[in-house]
């Protein structure tokens, strides 16, 4: 089993799409790409976003972010209970990508062990960065800074110092990843399933992106470690299926901070 990097340049989007996010719909289907009048087959591909493992800054409740934190054996455990699930519920992934930090790339590793597929790191999925904020308590910081506190509470009014990313940085990454990684794998009829193992906003990202939810809405969404989240392209649209599968039992860590 190998470990692949992909340090291809980040496009940019276009203005117009650039907003995408911030425009409400109820619906979880979208087109990703402009339709044309060229029929496709009926050919279906899954996309699965799964979070890494428990981390030592997890378990402290301290902000992450870029900051290359490992994972707890405990998050060795989980990351092998979700592995057996997968293999248990017959998924086979013929491509599976990773984070380039450790937690990331520790538990696709992990995964793969009973895969054939290996792990392709891709920067485009790393964790948003928050610059001066990583390794400080979440709970603390929010209480002592109005910008921090807004990052997770009003992301519209969160700026982003030149420390750090931005919400349109990570949005930018995510969508430029989607459309010239993922959209053009539908037409390999070898490729049924993918796994990306990323990190809590990043997943965050992809699903308030195909949802078109308003940008204030970003951390509604409940992201525990190795959760699962199940997207299905066909013909050019992503339709959110499912999300939250976990393969293990723990009450305390479902409700442990976010990042």
């Amino acid at each position: 089993m190998h470990t692949t990097w992909n340090f291809r340049e980040e496009p940019s989007l276009p203005h117009r799409n650039r907003e995408l996010f911030r425009k409400q719909s109820s619906g979880r289907c979208i087109p990703l790409l402009r339709k044309t009048t060229e029929k496709r087959g009926k050919k279906q591909m899954y996309l699965y976003l799964m979070r890494h493992g428990e981390t030592f800054w997890n378990k402290k409740g301290l902000i992450q972010g870029s900051s290359d934190i490992e994972l707890t054996p405990y998050g060795e455990e989980l990351a092998r209970d979700t592995r057996d699930g997968f293999e248990k519920d017959q998924i086979h992934f013929q491509r599976i990508y990773s984070s380039p930090y450790k937690r990331a790339v520790r538990t696709a590793e992990i995964i793969a062990e009973k895969q054939e597929a290996d792990v392709q790191v891709d920067m485009r999925i790393r964790e948003m960065c928050f610059g001066k904020y990583e390794g400080e308590k979440i709970k603390a910081v929010k209480e002592v800074d109005e910008n921090i506190a807004n990052c997770f509470h009003h992301p519209s009014l969160y700026m982003a110092d030149e420390t750090a990313d931005s919400f349109q940085d990570l949005y930018d990454r995510i969508a430029a990843f989607l459309k010239d990684e993922i959209v053009p794998m539908e037409q390999d009829p070898s490729i049924e399933n993918i796994l990306v193992v990323c990190h809590g906003a990043v997943i965050r990202a992809f699903l308030t992106y195909l949802r078109k939810m308003p940008l204030d809405e970003f951390w509604s969404i409940h992201q525990p470690n190795c959760c699962v989240n199940r997207i299905r392209l066909e013909n050019g649209i992503f339709t959110i299926e499912k999300e939250n599968i976990l393969y293990y039992d723990d009450p305390e860590l479902l409700h442990r901070g976010v990042l």
